[in-house]
């Protein structure tokens, strides 16, 4: 089949397109199968994001995701011109809240998915947590993102957050019926418990609903997808059963963590209280890990049910960020849905670049807590990576970065035979874990 390629696109790029489209001839998938057209910001037609609440910004994404230093100087340029104090507008939560009030027009014009998209993801819906509490607009991005009508959402704001931002975010959920505002919520503490006791909250809604999902990941609203729904499901499948929970016995300077009491005072900061901790029930090993994770509906059954599982939760209410060690403490625990013996940071739910590990390039955007903010610059490198999630990402910082991948996201969801061109061994298979014989569960 001929490639058409428009006279005014450069002959580097024209390149680029007739490699690209070479590659996605020889691509099939289980339920596709054909020539996909490339992915090229010029020429593919992408309206879903030309509403009247998000600024769209004219740039060529292709370029972007090729690292091409033009593009890339062009747009950062552009952003530059239109920041106040180093940042970039965000539209408001009094206009999201105004955006929302007629729930047709605003799905209609951000073009939210109102069928599966394939049989094969409406026989495997998932379950979401997404933890909150600042700028519904990125937060919308984020739901418009991985929004499927199969699956479910559990939104949890922070109770510390503005009473527009609460108004605004049930008006976004009143529009789907399979969104919703968590049941109870709760004033949520950096390394506090009420981090955990979201999710545990959350989980516990879920399993109300009458949505049979098979997996649940909890995300914040800095994150950001890498991968559709499809990709999604089938990287869930290759779990074989298990939940991917990593971490590993804490090292020595992290065991006083649950070693000793820690303190909530009245201005929301923890400090460590007086005696030591008894042990922790059941015989539990305590591990150290992730706080995100993506979690059987026979794990999160466990969590909410099993008195072992309910005994860790009760323990852990006076240790430093319990969420770090309670999911993988579960997980390891014989017997548990899920789980495996094996300690390992072993994963590909999220990715996370740390500013003291070096296996990938550095950061490109600014660090926050010594973790990165990414921005354009950034994007070929994750558009390479196996993992399902990214963090973190700042719509003051670089929309352009959003934006390209939601066109990527939609491009791949449209042709999802063209995912082996960014990432040829997708979904990953060989992590330690997979070959593992795990419990299930029921």
């Amino acid at each position: 089949m001929l490639t058409i390629i428009p006279a005014h696109i450069p002959i580097s790029e024209r390149k680029m397109i007739v490699r690209t489209n070479e590659i996605a001839k020889v691509v099939t998938s289980n339920n596709y199968s054909g020539i996909a057209p490339p992915f090229n910001s010029i020429t593919f037609t992408n309206s879903a994001f030309r509403s009247p609440y998000h600024k769209y910004w004219e740039t060529n994404c292709s370029s972007i995701f090729l690292k091409k230093r033009s593009s890339l100087r062009e747009i950062n340029k552009l952003m530059n011109k239109h920041r106040v104090n180093g940042s970039l507008p965000v539209p408001t939560d009094e206009s999201f809240l105004n955006f929302t009030q007629n729930c047709s027009n605003f799905k209609k014009a951000r073009k939210y998915s109102e069928q599966p998209n394939s049989k094969e993801e409406e026989a495997y819906p998932l379950a979401y947590i997404i933890l909150t509490h600042k700028e519904v607009a990125q937060v919308e991005r984020l739901l418009r993102a991985i929004y499927q009508p199969q699956n479910v959402y559990c939104i949890h704001p922070d109770k510390k957050s503005s009473e527009i931002f609460h108004d605004a975010l049930r008006s976004l959920a009143s529009c789907f019926e399979n969104v919703f505002i968590v049941s109870k919520v709760l004033s949520v503490q950096y390394a506090g418990f009420t981090r955990l006791q979201a999710d545990v909250n959350c989980m516990s809604d879920l399993l109300q609903t009458q949505v049979q999902w098979k997996y649940v990941m909890n995300l914040c609203g800095q994150d950001f997808p890498l991968k559709t729904n499809l990709e999604t499901v089938r990287q869930l499948k290759a779990y074989n059963g298990h939940s991917d929970i990593n971490g590993i016995l804490p090292p020595p300077h992290i065991k006083v963590r649950t070693q000793r009491r820690w303190i909530s005072n009245s201005d929301g900061k923890i400090f460590m209280g007086r005696g030591s901790k008894t042990p922790p029930p059941h015989n539990f090993t305590i591990y150290f890990g992730n706080a995100y994770y993506a979690a059987t509906r026979a794990f999160v059954r466990y969590v909410i049910t099993d008195q072992r599982a309910v005994d860790l939760l009760k323990w852990s209410e006076d240790t430093w960020s319990p969420d770090e060690h309670y999911w993988v403490t579960l997980h390891r625990y014989p017997g548990v849905p899920g789980g495996y013996p094996n300690g390992t940071f072993a994963s590909n739910v999220r990715f996370i670049k740390w500013g003291d590990v070096s296996m990938h390039p550095g950061c490109i955007g600014k660090y926050v807590r010594a973790v990165c903010v990414f921005a354009v610059g950034y994007l070929s490198y994750l558009l390479s990576q196996p993992h399902l999630f990214a963090n973190k990402f700042y719509y003051s910082l670089d929309p352009v970065a959003l934006q390209c991948l939601e066109e990527m996201l939609d491009y791949r969801q449209r042709y999802p035979q063209t995912i082996h061109q960014y990432v040829p061994n997708f979904p990953v298979t060989d992590l330690e874990w997979q070959s593992h014989t795990t419990y299930l569960g029921v």
